[in-house]
């Protein structure tokens, strides 16, 4: 089993997934205006700017967090970003080279020069950095993937856990009203009132015990289609022993 913070629900982590995906397809867009930027389109270099911001602040809220994102909050993750992959400092200086090439093409787009050398180079070494980066945010959002799936699989075991001590209170509930309506019924006459208190008793428990088959059959049914919840059939046999001892 994966070590993930318990407080972070799957819908968190499936917007983290969609955000660390997006960061794919910003880096591809900072890399692809800055070489428009190159030809001398200022309007492109403008897009690449704001591709850049968008890409710095989502890193930011990947990895520190904020008030709605946990940051990195699993041990897989921050392998991934500060262990020996150094994905957060990789995308840092993805990011240096980006702003580093934006601002060396200041001079093309005054039209003081054509391609630069200095411009070319930044531009380079950007393009040159893309595609390994482009493989490390893959495999960022796979981590999140995986993530996902250990959150599922977590809150999965507590419902079983949950519906398990409900089915054990169901199963000792039935038990005791069985017992009434054995007294009641050997109280004859005396034990009518007690008998009617019974079964009402057992009327909820019914309920209880629908409400925990419920939740069993449904478990199931995403496990095992067609396949019913065989270890609580016996509350269900108790409680109709209730019902006929009275």
């Amino acid at each position: 089993m994966r070590e993930t913070t318990p407080d972070v629900s799957a819908e968190i982590v499936g917007e983290l997934i969609n955000l660390a995906g997006r960061q794919r397809m910003l880096s591809q867009r900072i890399v692809l205006h800055a070489l428009l930027g190159l030809r001398g389109d200022e309007v492109a270099v403008g897009v690449a700017r704001e591709c850049l911001d968008m890409f710095t602040a989502s890193h930011a809220r990947l990895v520190e967090g904020d008030d709605h994102f946990p940051g990195v909050f699993s041990h897989a993750l921050r392998e991934l970003y500060f262990g020996s992959r150094k994905a957060d400092e990789r995308i840092r200086a993805f990011m240096e080279l980006a702003a580093n090439a934006f601002d060396s093409l200041g001079p093309v787009l005054a039209h003081r020069v054509g391609h630069d050398s200095a411009s070319e180079s930044a531009i380079a070494r950007l393009t040159a950095a893309a595609t390994p980066l482009l493989e490390l945010l893959q495999a960022i959002t796979q981590a999140y993937q995986d993530e996902l799936r250990a959150v599922e699989a977590a809150t999965a075991k507590r419902q079983a856990g949950i519906v398990d001590e409900l089915a054990a209170i169901s199963m000792r509930a039935n038990i005791v009203a069985l017992n009434a309506r054995v007294a009641a019924a050997r109280a004859g006459d005396f034990g009518r009132e007690f008998a009617v208190i019974t079964a009402e008793l057992a009327d909820v428990i019914g309920e209880m015990d629908r409400l925990v088959q419920g939740v069993v059959g449904k478990r199931t049914n995403d496990e095992t289609p067609g396949r019913a919840p065989e270890r609580h059939f016996g509350f269900r046999n108790q409680r109709m022993y209730a019902r006929a001892a009275g």
